[in-house]
């Protein structure tokens, strides 16, 4: 292929592939430009002065690799600048995909660094490869085949004294071979500890001799990187973990047995430190907003990770100062699929909230937000003018601020006089003969914004559908969020009662809040692992996006929209973006002719359910949501309608900016032709 003179030739392997597939939103990029599952891939670009050139140098390509019989199954060609971006944002994440492997077997760098020319890598690869296989060691490998620097990582699970051993064995194995090939040991990125105390094996006694003589002229007191390069001590004496590691053990409250533990879900974590970028996705936005590590995704698992090893205090995971460091994670679940190890930090906060409250007082107003539900269908109906009135009162702000803890700043939802449930209780039910939808009603579209619920049941019924609800309580989500595990579980099970039957019917169970309905796809099987039903529910939900999207796919929605001309900026909710991605929001509400679609590059708009309620929580939200989302809503002409599924986005948005956002159900409600 360097025949051809391209100006990359990029590996991804299998594991590393298979991995990203698990992860949606990269599984995405990924199929893109991957067919079926290969065992590797060769990502090969040219550079060019015109598309004529280029097209002339991939048909050379195609050419030579047919006729020296490689074994390549397909060339896929991409000219697409955004496909483009998606193959090397794929492959700068290789590495991030080997460390995601679960369990304690890791990609582990030692001699992974090494090249030989290109010409010999094969040879090379494929020997490495074996005598790691003898004994009894995988291998993965990655990065820059056209240098011949193919960074080859044995999974080696260092917590075990034995495989501890095999380190040293294949970097002596891995120096003959480089020997015979006239490689390198370091090409990249130099020696380090990993690979300093093989320099001498590597360039022979006389010139680690001349090594040690400059390094004594230079720096005779051996204070300037002391043990690296020359003098260093075992490659194994600094392991993070070590055949001594181990971990208090818990009886955790959610189930973590496909993490295989609590312990091993905190070290997926690989101290990437993706989790500190600054402009781009919504990971982490505590530590957008704050620039603290310790407000990073890394910096907690380290901080959990650091308590489970006994090395940061006594109180295990009752500790204060480690309910300081979990306490700005907004469990907007970014981590689920914008770190590459998919470090679930949401699920960890749960458990670690749980087990805090073991042992220390759970706040009342952790008990309040957590029931949010009931006391939704207590204050709406005719009490609603009242409740509302005494919560934008000065007075009952002022001292829900000093009492409970919840900001003077916003005022509540108000409750909604005539509740959803109330309007389609009382309204005239369509013909039975309609194939039949389940609309999951969450609260705060049914018993603050009922419109969003109507809006959606008009637009199923216009697409032809019978709408039945649920008469479900609580998805268990607010007190998830709180880490009250057993008053979810409850919900949860309540919940899946209540929709396993239409599931089992093949009924489609639709959403409205990502939050909620996105549950049943995530945490319900940490809440009630076991329970075949979870997954048959899950299968059968989808957010009113999706559904409808995928009907116009498929040819079988059969709307009249409007011929109007309508901009529509969107924002999309975390928990969306980490699971289903904006796409079929943006298809759903492209549908009508002329509704022109952008998307804000935002993160999360702060609110986050009750985290921007909180006082002490309150600065850090906004200042979140200022990062990307309020700025864009503002610059948007006042014609641009706003959409957001989330509750709270739209919340945030109408505090901040005074616009009124508005739920796609109702944007698209709005864009059917009305009869004349």
């Amino acid at each position: 292929m360097l025949e051809t003179d391209p100006s990359a030739v990029e590996l991804l392997d299998s594991l590393g592939m298979s991995l990203c597939r698990q992860v949606p939103a990269w599984r995405r990029k990924l199929e893109g430009f991957v067919d079926g599952e290969p065992n590797c891939v060769l990502i090969t670009e040219f550079y060019g002065e015109s598309e004529s050139e280029l097209r002339s140098k991939m048909d050379r390509l195609e050419l030579h690799v047919s006729a020296s019989r490689s074994g390549a199954r397909q060339i896929i060609r991409l000219l697409d600048e955004s496909r483009q971006a998606d193959v090397w944002s794929v492959r700068k994440m290789g590495l991030g995909f080997l460390m995601s492997v679960k369990g304690d077997h890791k990609p582990i760098p030692f001699i992974e660094d090494a090249a030989v020319p290109p010409e010999h890598l094969a040879d090379y690869v494929t020997g490495i490869e074996k005598f790691c296989n003898d004994l009894g060691t995988d291998v993965a490998y990655y990065a820059h085949a056209s240098a011949g620097c193919v960074h080859i990582r044995p999974l080696i699970n260092t917590k075990s004294a034995e495989e501890i051993a095999r380190m040293p064995q294949i970097t002596s194995f891995a120096i003959e071979q480089l020997h015979g090939f006239g490689g390198a040991l370091s090409s990249e990125h130099g020696d380090g500890r990993a690979r300093s105390r093989f320099n001498e094996q590597f360039f022979g006694p006389e010139l680690y001799g001349l090594y040690q003589q400059v390094k004594r002229i230079f720096d005779p007191d051996n204070l300037l990187n002391p043990g690296n390069i020359v003098d260093a001590g075992m490659m194994t004496d600094n392991l993070r973990f070590g055949e001594d590691y181990t971990t208090l053990r818990i009886e955790t409250h959610l189930d973590f047995s496909t993490d295989q533990g609590f312990d091993r879900a905190v070290e997926m974590c690989n101290g990437a430190g993706v989790c500190r970028k600054l402009s781009d996705g919504v990971m982490c936005p505590s530590f957008m907003a704050t620039r603290d590590e310790e407000h990073s995704t890394r910096g907690r698992a380290n901080a959990l990770r650091a308590v489970l090893s006994g090395r940061m205090g006594t109180a295990g995971l009752a500790d204060d100062r480690l309910y300081e460091t979990m306490d700005l994670c907004i469990q907007c679940k970014a981590c689920t699929s914008e770190c590459p190890s998919s470090v679930d930090m949401s699920k960890l906060k749960i458990e670690f909230l749980a087990q805090y409250y073991e042992k220390n007082r759970i706040p009342v107003r952790s008990r309040m937000f957590g029931s949010i539900a009931a006391q939704s269908r207590r204050f709406s109906g005719r009490t609603a003018p009242i409740i509302n009135a005494l919560a934008r009162s000065r007075l009952v702000r002022w001292s829900m601020d000093k009492t409970l803890g919840i900001t003077r700043h916003r005022v509540m939802p108000t409750f909604a006089r005539h509740p959803f449930t109330e309007w389609f209780d009382s309204r005239e039910t369509v013909s039975n003969d309609r194939p039949r939808v389940v609309l999951f009603n969450d609260t705060f579209n049914t018993y603050n914004y009922p419109d969003t619920s109507i809006a959606a049941t008009l637009l199923l019924e216009a697409a032809g559908f019978r709408v039945e609800l649920p008469g479900h309580h609580c998805c268990g989500r607010p007190w998830l969020s709180k880490g009250l595990v057993d008053e979810a579980r409850t919900a949860a099970r309540d919940t899946i009662d209540r929709l396993a039957p239409f599931a089992e019917k093949g009924i489609p169970i639709i959403g409205l809040e990502p939050s909620c309905l996105l549950t049943f796809r995530d945490e319900y099987a940490a809440l009630l692992p076991g329970d075949a039903r979870v997954q048959l529910v899950a299968s059968h939900s989808y957010m009113l996006e999706e559904f409808i999207s995928d009907l116009a796919i498929s040819g079988s929605l059969d709307l009249d929209f409007t011929d109007e001309d309508q901009e529509i900026l969107l924002h999309g909710h975390c928990h969306q973006k980490a699971m289903i991605g904006t796409g079929p929001s943006v298809a759903a509400l492209s549908l009508p002719t002329n509704y022109r679609v952008s998307e804000v590059n935002s993160g999360c708009c702060g609110l986050a359910g009750s985290f921007g309620f909180e006082s002490e929580h309150y600065e850090i939200s906004m200042k979140i949501g200022e990062d990307r989302l309020l700025p864009a809503v503002r610059e948007a002409p006042p014609s641009t309608i706003i959409a957001a599924a989330g509750v709270s986005c739209r919340q945030q948005i109408q505090h901040a900016t005074a616009r009124k956002a508005m739920h796609p159900a109702e944007i698209l409600f709005r864009a059917l032709k009305r009869p004349e």
